[in-house]
């Protein structure tokens, strides 16, 4: 069965296991707070004027791998924590959005046609024979 991971919105709170604690200090944060502690933590490392130990080791990097880490997330919509394992992928939006699908023609209705006999004609009919 493959596994299907779900996109989280950036307010939806996750937490992993400290192992897998990637620049964020604590286990539980919102998914914009990850993704923001990890943007800063790289930048940090890349910036030359700044000592910043670097420690990587195999359960960081399960985040990028098809498994991900095991973990937890509190969803919208969703009652309590549901478990499950997390990961990081890139998304892609075109600059040129896909076009819209043609809504199919729909052949246009005859005047002739007549309405559809409403419920209340036969009480309109009997009301009149009385």
């Amino acid at each position: 069965m493959e596994k299907r991971f779900l996109p989280l919105e950036p307010e939806e709170v996750i937490s992993a296991n400290h192992k897998h604690n990637i620049a964020v200090r604590h286990n539980t944060c919102t998914v914009s707070e990850f993704i923001l502690g990890l943007s800063r933590y790289l930048k940090a490392y890349s910036d030359s004027s700044r000592d910043v130990p670097f420690y990587w080791d195999d359960n960081r990097q399960q985040w990028f791998t098809d498994e991900g880490v095991e973990g937890h997330a509190l969803r919208y919509g969703e009652k309590g924590w549901q478990s499950g394992r997390l990961r990081l992928s890139i998304e892609f939006y075109p600059d040129e959005p896909e076009p819209e699908p043609e809504a199919a023609e729909l052949p246009l209705l005859e005047a002739s046609i007549e309405p559809a006999d409403s419920p209340l004609d036969e009480i309109r009919r009997l009301a009149e024979e009385s």
